[in-house]
């Protein structure tokens, strides 16, 4: 009997001191992804990308006209060329052609960099606002919400550590796709 009172009696301080601790949380949520919209310089990155791709896009269209122009040409000359000066145009127009696709792969991948540092950037600038704002304004957690991703926590002991050497030992071989 004993034994039960001093077990409730427990019980009873575990949940009053966990609530009490509940009661002192402040959360806060952040969209990155409405932020990333929303501030200047991510609207004066996205104009810069879009004028680059619209100037990019310009050159790849002439390639695409003359390309387009050579293979009617080719096609109206078919019968009055003879085989040698057929298979010299041919391999014109195959190397203008494969010019034209390393050209827009080129852009393509140009164009996703330099998405992806302005982006990173802009994202690393936010990241230390919201860690500023957390420690000024006593938040106990800021969440983001598009991506689901804590960004600050006040925490007496950190983790990472721990998780990567777990990690590193149950993951030591070549990363599985699944």
């Amino acid at each position: 009997m004993k034994r039960a009172v001093i077990l409730t009696a427990l019980a009873m301080i575990f949940i009053v001191t966990h609530a009490a601790a509940a009661e002192n949380l402040k959360i806060g949520m952040v969209s990155f992804q409405q932020a990333l919209n929303e501030v200047e310089q991510g609207k004066r990155a996205k104009a810069a990308l879009k004028s680059e791709f619209d100037a990019k896009q310009k050159k790849l269209d002439l390639q695409q006209a003359e390309l387009k122009k050579m293979q009617e040409e080719i096609e109206k000359q078919k019968s009055v060329l003879s085989q040698d000066a057929m298979m010299a145009k041919q391999k014109t127009f195959s190397d203008k052609y494969l010019e034209l696709q390393k050209s827009m792969a080129s852009y393509r991948d140009d164009l996703v960099g330099k998405e992806a540092k302005m982006t990173g950037q802009i994202l690393k600038n936010l990241k230390t606002i919201v860690a500023e704002i957390g420690q000024k304004e006593g938040f106990t957690l800021i969440v983001e919400t598009s991506q689901d991703a804590v960004l600050f926590a006040q925490a007496k002991e950190d983790l990472t550590g721990r998780v990567v050497g777990m990690y590193n030992q149950r993951y030591s071989g070549p990363l599985k796709m699944e």
